[in-house]
């Protein structure tokens, strides 16, 4: 098994834990009956396949949004940060007199209206 074989494979497993945690598990029942617009009762006399498959058809809505935001979301970073590994040098120097300045203000040299 590779390296990245044992990552995915710890990654599952990981999460798989959390999920069965007591402070998550809980809440999965509330989670389903919000997906289903039902109460919890409701989704326990579930007798059609396809209410069920209603249910975890907006779950996993639910889930491959929230993925999609947080795949986004790390994207944008990476990518934010490879350009300041690319400009690393103007990077530093712009970091550098944004520092001296805030300096300058708390000494009181510089007072910015």
């Amino acid at each position: 098994m590779s390296l990245s074989g044992i990552g995915i494979l710890s990654t599952f497993a990981g999460s798989m834990i959390s999920f069965l945690s007591p402070c998550v598990l809980p809440l999965v029942p509330g989670y389903l009956s919000f997906m289903a617009g039902r109460s919890v009762d409701e989704l326990q006399v579930l007798q059609g396949r396809q209410e069920r498959l209603a249910v975890i058809g907006l779950s996993l809505s639910f889930v491959l949004g929230f993925a999609t935001v947080f795949v986004t979301l790390g994207a944008s970073a990476t990518a934010i940060g490879q350009l300041l590994i690319a400009y690393r040098q103007e990077t530093n120097l712009i970091g550098g007199l944004i520092v001296i300045a805030f300096g300058l203000f708390m000494i009181g040299l510089v007072n910015p209206r």
